[in-house]
């Protein structure tokens, strides 16, 4: 009798019993498969050599012979060397190939003339790399040049010690009045940054200081200087506000403003009555003598 967890651990499930049958029956399929092609196509494989082996062997012999060719390219060499009288200037590739240059050097020899090489005198086929001293010994008697080629015109040199870095013309921008068109003809600025330029002038009442620019969002030293001397402003073209009409929604609009110091402006003017001076901003306690002196210019007072 078999112990208890021996047949429990020969027992299969039914997917496992179906899992094991589909198995063998792929392992028998593959010795099968191998039997069959060891009997069957051996046989087959010894009809077909006796049927087609004579033209198989010719085939082989063929393409051994193809290969041997690829491996072992043979050398061009001209079929023909003829030696005549040659203008280097005009002849063709086929004349260089008469020659007995290559066809590959003969189209090396059109490209460098097409190039603007001219040969002015007998020597100067010299230059060509496929031209040795045995071989220019050779064609040197046969080298006849029309003499005219030295009476062409030759295209003068460019003279760098003559020639003088025009001047920049530099505009002059007024930034008060201005437009994006004028603002995007300075270097670095776009029509976006010129929308930008515009809109803070806007909500200032206008530029005092070319400064100010630094103040646009998105503006650094970086951008700024390389235009700052291009730029101008005329601090007669401003809009000021009248301390004495101007509510607290508008002063929040200005730059140098915030919301507690456009309230504590309108509250001072309600308790001790209309404003006779722009310095009467001074006794405001939240207006700082920082703020004093960038608002001042923007306001104004009967």
């Amino acid at each position: 009798m078999l112990p208890n967890w021996f047949k429990e651990y020969l027992s299969f499930h039914r997917t496992e019993r179906n899992g094991v049958i589909a198995l063998l029956l792929f392992i028998l399929g593959l010795i099968t498969y191998n039997i069959y092609q060891r009997v069957c196509w051996k046989q087959d494989w010894q009809e077909r050599y006796v049927k087609y082996g004579e033209s198989i062997v010719e085939f082989k012999t063929e393409t051994d012979s193809v290969k041997n060719w690829d491996n072992n390219p043979q050398p061009w060499m001209p079929q023909k060397r003829t030696l005549f009288q040659f203008d280097p200037n005009t002849l063709d590739s086929t004349g260089w190939v008469n020659l007995g240059f290559s066809p590959k050097q003969a189209a090396s020899i059109i490209k460098y003339r097409e190039a603007g090489a001219v040969f002015r005198k007998p020597d100067d086929i010299r230059k060509l790399f496929v031209v040795d001293e045995e071989r220019y010994a050779e064609l040197a008697p046969f080298i006849a040049i029309d003499p005219q080629i030295n009476h062409r015109p030759t295209k003068p040199e460019f003279d760098r010690t003559k020639w003088e870095k025009p001047e920049p013309v530099l505009i002059r921008i007024e930034l008060n009045s201005a437009d994006s068109t004028a603002l995007v003809k300075l270097k670095g600025i776009g029509p976006s940054f010129a929308k930008r330029i515009i809109k803070y002038r806007e909500l200032l009442g206008g530029y005092m200081s070319k400064d100010q620019v630094l103040e646009v969002y998105g503006m650094d030293s970086a951008r700024y200087q390389p235009i700052e001397h291009q730029l101008d402003v005329d601090t007669t073209i401003r809009q000021r506000m009248n301390l004495n009409e101007v509510e607290v929604k508008e002063l929040m609009r200005h730059p140098y403003l915030d919301r507690n110091q456009a309230v504590a402006i309108v509250n001072y003017r309600k308790q001790h009555g209309p404003f006779k001076t722009i310095s009467d901003l001074r006794k405001i306690h939240l207006v700082k003598e920082e703020t004093y002196r960038k608002i001042a210019p923007y306001f104004k007072a009967p």
